[in-house]
């Protein structure tokens, strides 16, 4: 793929004329574009990107995973360019479960009252030890009486969601990891509005849980996700529903 950013700052992918969403800078959108071409693609792809306004022309791979990084050996650089070259704004979480701490350890996001905080602090240790079983029961666990005493939409509850998510995609659990992921999106919205960091990236784990879902699985629950990205606008939300649409007719065309 090419990408040219002319030196006014407008942008073409392809020769085709490309604009962020608002709020969003166009690097964060441009990789996030190239990272659903991956997912949707299945397959990783390469971009060659000419930024005339910064004066640099560089060349990435985008994963499928939504990971990328530069081809050194295709790349003409004279200072960082600005794009991300990790996860982007819609790349779940970390894959492998042999990271240091794949479950941040600094979570929850709003302070806990003792001893819950402890217990997922606790929780989140037994997890980045590859202790999965037990991680997940002990943050269930937590859910259950969070749900119970504030509602499932508190902000306790989901800073336990939070974890709960990230247990199911480390464990390649992604038919709950979807369903949880679409509730976090939804009370996330709620309390922060879809421009916040925290809500973009509960759609995006949705959307890679989506994505690695079986083909029967995938097909039952595409609806859901299209509902998802339209109530909820992340950048490029249009080119991911374009992705399911196409994933789902060759499902259906497969069978």
């Amino acid at each position: 793929m090419q990408v040219r950013i002319t030196p006014d700052g407008i942008c073409f992918i392809d020769e085709e004329y490309f604009t962020p969403p608002p709020d969003v800078s166009l690097n964060e959108a441009v990789l996030a574009h190239l990272q659903l071409e991956a997912a949707a693609l299945e397959m990783p792809i390469r971009a060659v990107i000419q930024d005339e306004q910064a004066q640099y022309t560089t060349s990435i791979q985008v994963n499928t995973d939504g990971t990328s990084h530069p081809l050194d050996d295709e790349s003409q650089v004279p200072d960082q360019p600005n794009l991300p070259q990790t996860t982007g704004m819609l790349a779940p979480p970390a894959s492998s479960p042999h990271t240091a701490d794949p479950v941040p350890a600094d979570r929850p996001y709003e302070p806990l009252p003792e001893p819950y905080r402890g217990r997922l602090a606790s929780t989140c240790a037994t997890a980045n030890q590859d202790h999965f079983t037990e991680a997940a029961r002990d943050a269930d666990q937590l859910l259950a009486e969070f749900s119970a005493q504030y509602g499932p939409s508190h902000l306790y509850t989901l800073a336990v969601g939070l974890v709960r998510g990230d247990i199911a995609w480390l464990t390649q659990d992604y038919r709950y990891g979807l369903q949880i992921w679409i509730f976090m999106a939804r009370s996330w919205h709620l309390h922060l509005g879809p421009r916040h960091s925290t809500t973009i990236r509960a759609v995006g784990n949705a959307l890679g849980c989506w994505l690695r879902l079986q083909p029967e699985d995938a097909k039952a629950s595409a609806p859901h996700v299209v509902k998802l990205l339209q109530d909820i606008t992340i950048p490029n939300s249009d080119s991911a529903v374009q992705a399911i649409n196409r994933r789902t007719r060759r499902i259906a065309l497969a069978n």
